[in-house]
């Protein structure tokens, strides 16, 4: 019976993360963590414990508790994308986006039609070369020319789209 009320539990905290409603699903991930441990018989579900590391993330400035939650839980099921994506939102909260990146890909490989790591990968962006190839990506010539690049696409696209709004 316990297996059933912490995976209802575990399931109401998903309804309220997929309404952005963090705190509320922290409380339904933290039930559901102790109701599966008052059972004892069986390991703590690692999504349970993804999922509140991910809130606790999200609700508190709690950052390397978080990270530490959803690293374990990702060491435990390494071949669940699920756990992967969580790791990579902490990750991100962290300002870590270099390893929010990897996180999301090695999720990827996994599952490549996974909606949620597809639109966090889509949401970084990927990086254009640098115009200087020879120079780092930090190097000052690199960085005034990508700027102005930059400008000039935003320029053009700006140019585009009035010539489209007016039709000249």
């Amino acid at each position: 019976m316990d297996t059933a009320v912490s995976e209802n539990s575990f399931r109401r905290g998903l309804e309220a993360v997929q309404r952005r409603a963090f705190l509320e699903a922290l409380a339904y991930f933290e039930a559901a963590l102790k109701l599966a441990k008052r059972q004892g018989s069986e390991a703590v579900p690692m999504k349970y414990l993804s999922y509140y590391g991910l809130c606790v993330a999200v609700c508190s400035s709690r950052l390397d508790e978080a990270r530490r939650i959803c690293e374990a839980a990702v060491r435990e099921e390494f071949y669940n994308p699920d756990l992967h994506w969580n790791l990579g939102r902490v990750y991100l909260r962290a300002g870590n986006r270099l390893k929010a990146f990897g996180s999301f890909v090695r999720g990827l490989q996994l599952n490549p039609r996974h909606a949620g790591l597809v639109g966090e990968i889509r949401r970084l962006g990927i990086r254009k070369r640098p115009v200087v190839r020879f120079f780092p990506r930090g190097h000052a010539v690199n960085r005034l020319l990508g700027r102005l690049r930059g400008h000039l696409a935003r320029a053009a696209s700006d140019a585009r789209r009035q010539t489209s709004v007016t039709g000249r």
